[in-house]
């Protein structure tokens, strides 16, 4: 009888402490999914981007902010003297927007190549970006001499900082372009490795392969007639078959790497300036163009270059 009435005592505790368990489950399996999204190759692609896209928009604002203010410092270096009724004091406005917009074009550019992993090796860029920034700096400075030392500093600071901001930029672009291709390298490396658990698998559950029976053997016999028969005559109107140029095919004793299709169609282009030059690509070739691990390059590079081998 005892027994009994503890037991129906416990009985509440013992409800309330299966609700929480039940309550915890359940945050525990929404926690799992979320970590598992949150985790996701892809998304990380996705938020990359919108990160790039946000910042780099931040580095332009900002970027025209202080070329708007080295503006005047042109405008009035420019216009020394003049008055508002003299068209030079109005076309010493248009100066620093063309230098501008100049400076702009090109780091719109380097940005560009830089994203999709193309260097640029030229000193004519860097000499042009130079050549730019230090005609507003010199401007500037000259405009404010024999003002106020804050106006001195100001227009020494802000060309400054709008040059150290445009060797940034490409900067920034080039990282963002590294990280976005070591994500893709990983998502080439994840699909791999599920292609090949799956090929194992339908290998494992495939039925063995029966030889079929032979056929007797061919022989000359059964050509007799065929010999004395005579050839058919060719017709004139056809035009002679020009020999045709044998294309690169993929080897059929290499399995094909499991890449996403631009970076394959970039190692196959790579692969085939290479054959062209006389020689077959390698690993390394492939890490330089994508940085991918070193069984995935090498798989890659022995596949293309077999494509592309001579015949």
């Amino acid at each position: 009888m005892a027994a009994t009435k503890q037991s129906v005592k416990q009985t509440p505790d013992t409800e309330e402490e299966a609700k929480k368990v039940a309550k915890l489950r359940k945050r525990l399996g929404v926690a799992r999914q979320v970590h598992a999204i949150a985790d996701d190759p892809y998304l990380k692609v996705v938020e990359l981007d919108a990160l790039r896209g946000s910042i780099t928009g931040a580095l332009w604002f900002f970027l025209s902010v202080g070329l708007a203010y080295t503006t005047v410092g042109v405008q009035r270096f420019i216009a020394h003297g003049a008055s508002i009724t003299d068209p030079m004091w109005w076309g010493a406005w248009a100066v620093e927007p063309a230098l501008a917009g100049m400076l702009i074009t090109v780091l719109r550019w380097e940005a560009a190549m830089l994203i999709r992993g193309i260097r640029i090796e030229s000193r004519w860029v860097s000499i042009t970006k130079w050549a730019l920034l230090l005609s507003t700096l010199v401007m500037n400075v000259l405009s404010s001499i024999g003002g106020a030392v804050v106006e001195v500093v100001l227009h020494i600071i802000f060309p400054a900082l709008v040059f150290c901001l445009a060797e940034v930029m490409p900067v920034v672009q080039d990282r963002f372009g590294r990280a976005r291709a070591k994500i893709l390298a990983e998502i080439a490396a994840h699909l791999a490795a599920e292609e090949a658990a799956r090929e194992a698998d339908q290998a494992k559950d495939a039925p063995a392969v029966t030889t079929p029976a032979l056929s007797p053997p061919v022989t000359v016999a059964d050509f007799a007639e065929d010999f004395d028969r005579a050839p058919a005559p060719v017709s004139p109107a056809l035009p002679p078959v020009a020999p045709r140029t044998p294309e690169p095919t993929p080897p059929a004793h290499l399995p094909r790497p499991k890449l996403p299709a631009p970076i394959a169609h970039a190692v196959e282009s790579r692969a085939a300036e290479l054959a062209a030059a006389g020689r077959s690509i390698t690993a390394a070739d492939v890490q330089a163009l994508i940085a991918l691990p070193a069984p995935m390059a090498e798989q890659a590079a022995k596949y293309y270059a077999a494509a592309h081998a001579p015949a």
